[in-house]
């Protein structure tokens, strides 16, 4: 029953971040590039890295509020990642998945902060260890995720492998690669790629069996056996 309840606690904050992010790179795209157009000039324009805000970077043009809503998808997800383990394989991780973990859930906080802060200034704040807290955001990540992901069983590990798509470095190489600078909408993807791993781990708490418990997997004695053991009288 509590990892049910966990399930649906990390799902949600899952779901909730991906939204965000939905939201943030609705705030770059929409006005200048409708869903599957590319080609024309204001799309062009905007595919710039100058508008990135993933995270925003020296010199940044910021968008609506497109920053605040990412920075806050940010701090959302780093929230889930706190108990995203138990969610995913049902034990607690060992210690050097425990000290990853760490580094992950810092370094999202930091680059989310620092998004915030920048969409609300309307110009490039990083907090301190901001650079640092990038990397391990691109690089660790992705192997925290493959880590757990070796331990989930089901919808946990379709949920595991829907977060491993939508980290920064798959991105980077695939989706989010465009035919000038950044392409259109890859936030978006991003984003409903999160969202559906928030959607996996709804369903292994609506619909994976709970696994049997100790006594009733441990095993019985037969009538038989114990009539066979018996002393004679």
């Amino acid at each position: 029953m509590a990892l049910r309840v966990l399930r649906v606690g990390v799902g949600v904050l899952l779901v909730a971040s991906g939204t965000l992010m939905y939201a943030a790179s609705w705030q770059r795209w929409a006005g200048a590039c409708p869903w599957g157009d590319v080609d024309g000039a204001p799309c062009t324009i905007r595919q710039d890295h100058l508008y990135d805000f993933l995270p925003p970077g020296t010199p940044w043009e910021p968008v609506g509020d497109a920053a605040q809503l990412a920075g806050w998808s940010l701090l959302v997800l780093a929230l889930a990642f706190v108990l995203l383990p138990w969610a995913l394989t049902g034990r607690r991780p060992g210690v050097v998945s425990t000290a990853a973990l760490v580094g992950v859930v810092l370094g999202l906080a930091v680059v989310g902060i620092g998004t915030v802060r920048s969409g609300l200034a309307g110009s490039v704040v990083q907090p301190f260890a901001f650079d640092v807290a990038v990397y391990v955001w691109f690089l660790l990540l992705p192997v925290v995720l493959v880590r757990f992901a070796i331990d989930s069983r089901g919808w946990a590990l379709a949920a595991a492998v829907w977060l491993i798509v939508a980290t920064p470095l798959v991105a980077a190489f695939s989706y989010a690669v465009g035919p000038y600078d950044a392409r259109p909408w890859w936030e978006a993807i991003s984003g409903l790629l999160i969202a559906t791993g928030g959607l996996c781990l709804l369903g292994a708490a609506a619909f994976s069996s709970r696994s049997p418990t100790r006594e009733n997997g441990a095993p019985h004695a037969s009538p038989a056996r114990a009539g066979g053991a018996a002393s004679p009288g």
